[in-house]
């Protein structure tokens, strides 16, 4: 078989920049679907483009709001009051970049920037009227942080233009402001967001889990030139390694720099977006530890039954939740099944493409549309198809069918990607301004930066028999 293409590894800001402008200005150079630039994984026949369409549609029908006027474009957390977070504001800028929507992504970016705080990052928490005050809005979060980012990278390789040199400004201060090098460990880890500093790296503090991309950081790397983007890539997949529990892999939700978790840290509705995070560090550059890491958690959820997954657990794989059926949970292990097996991520991915679209509100119609758009391959790595100079085939995997995900994608049917998976290697694997908020919600969880309005009971035969309402906004502490 094929070898996967090789990820290019610190470009340097002269020759990214130049790959940025390369693509004609206001020109929409990967017409959605585009695939065909995963190096390694597999791909479930079920989650195809046009679910990913469809889900895409329903949130943007519902969650994507320009209500504020003067072009700007939110995205609505469901919870009154024109209320935002920028952990979907992120996930409305990778949105719309990889669908194409320029008028909608140009209104995002500029609600964020219209939302910076003192350090140069988007609150946490924003209304059309600016950061709210009761909650500390105006520190930043590292998860949509490093989204917006990476959308500004996926815009960059759409449409050229100003994208790739407002990134590069962007990512600067992101590595300043979010993310600290640990001592005695000297790793370099994301902190919760501009608030927290060095006590991510801590026993009081903690780097949360599911703010940890890999692939983003790789792909920063090879953008910038900057080696500390790399560094930070290893240095969380390492964590991986150490943090997983020895019997079912799951990672609880925040840890230190060794890996140890926090006292009362869960898999929660923080760390169900672990396995897409970390999965995507795989399927663009077939990490091997990343491997390691996510078949060792998709073998527990194929334990328990992914129709049986309930939505939270202690990390000995003992449920903390009571729910099934929901899209954030089910998917989530959907998109880490990519790297295990054709079997198992097609079994898990009938029963995610199966939940209705907008099961579990703004949280989970935003996680859905992400994984489909995953698992359906389209997904593709900026800065490979900037390397390309031009678009990904339309189709392929991005169309479904069981297709591989390699660069062979297009001709190939079935199987893996690219080549055999590599060996597993487990080595390498009170608020003020900018003071973030207090936690606040359900108990035994420190949050997901979301409001998670809804918690749908899976009831044999019932059709929206209960909703329980999460009603308090779920964050991790801030200090």
């Amino acid at each position: 078989m094929p070898s996967p293409a090789a990820p290019l590894l610190f470009a340097g800001p002269a020759l990214a920049l130049s790959l940025s402008l390369s693509v004609s200005a206001g020109a929409q150079s990967h017409p959605f679907p585009a695939s065909g630039h995963y190096a390694q994984g597999y791909l479930p026949s079920s989650a195809t483009a046009a679910a990913a369409q469809a889900s895409y549609a329903n949130w943007k029908s519902k969650y994507l709001k320009d209500d504020c006027g003067s072009g700007y474009y939110r995205v609505d957390n469901g919870s009154g009051n024109a209320s935002t977070f920028s952990e979907g504001q992120g996930y409305g800028m990778v949105l719309t970049a990889y669908f194409g929507d320029r008028t909608e992504f140009d209104g995002l970016w500029a609600f964020a920037k219209k939302n910076y705080n003192t350090k140069g990052l988007m609150g946490w928490h924003v209304t059309c009227s600016g950061a709210t005050t009761s909650d500390g809005g105006s520190g930043s979060a590292t998860d949509g942080d490093t989204d917006i980012g990476f959308g500004l990278l996926v815009a960059s390789a759409q449409w050229g233009g100003r994208y790739g040199a407002d990134a590069m400004t962007y990512l600067s201060t992101l590595k300043t402001v979010d993310f600290t090098t640990c001592s005695p460990t000297g790793r370099n880890i994301p902190t919760a967001g501009s608030w927290q500093g060095s006590a991510a790296c801590t026993t009081s503090g903690g780097s949360n889990t599911s703010y940890w991309m890999p692939g983003y950081y790789r792909v920063f790397a090879s953008f910038t030139g900057d080696g500390f983007w790399s560094k930070a890539a290893d240095d969380v997949v390492a964590l991986y390694g150490l943090a997983a529990n020895s019997s079912t892999g799951i990672i609880v939700n925040e840890v230190d720099q060794t890996g140890a978790g926090l006292s009362g840290q869960t898999y929660d509705y923080n760390s169900c977006r672990i396995p897409w995070r970390a999965a995507l560090d795989y399927l663009w550059f077939g990490t091997p530890a990343v491997r390691t890491a996510m078949t060792k958690m998709t073998a527990w959820a194929s334990s328990v039954g992914i129709g049986k997954i309930v939505d939270g657990y202690n990390a000995d794989g003992t449920a903390t939740g009571r729910y099934t059926g929901l899209n954030e949970w089910v998917g989530g292990f959907t998109v880490g099944a990519t790297t295990d097996s054709q079997a198992i991520v097609d079994a898990f991915a009938t029963d995610f493409v199966g939940i209705a679209d907008d099961n579990g509100g703004y949280y989970g119609s935003s996680l859905r549309t992400l994984y489909l758009l995953t698992l359906s391959g389209n997904q593709w790595n900026p800065m490979a198809a900037l390397a390309d100079g031009g678009a990904p085939s339309p189709g392929g995997s991005g169309d479904g069918g069981g297709s591989p995900a390699g660069p062979d994608a297009g001709s190939s049917t079935g199987g893996e990607a690219g080549v055999t998976p590599p060996t597993a290697d487990a080595s390498t694997g009170g608020a003020g301004a900018d003071g973030g908020p207090p936690t606040a919600g359900v108990a035994g969880s420190s949050g997901c930066g979301c409001v998670v309005a809804e918690r749908r009971p899976s009831i044999p035969g019932a059709t929206a028999l209960a909703f329980v309402v999460g009603a308090a906004l779920r964050r991790r502490r801030r200090h």
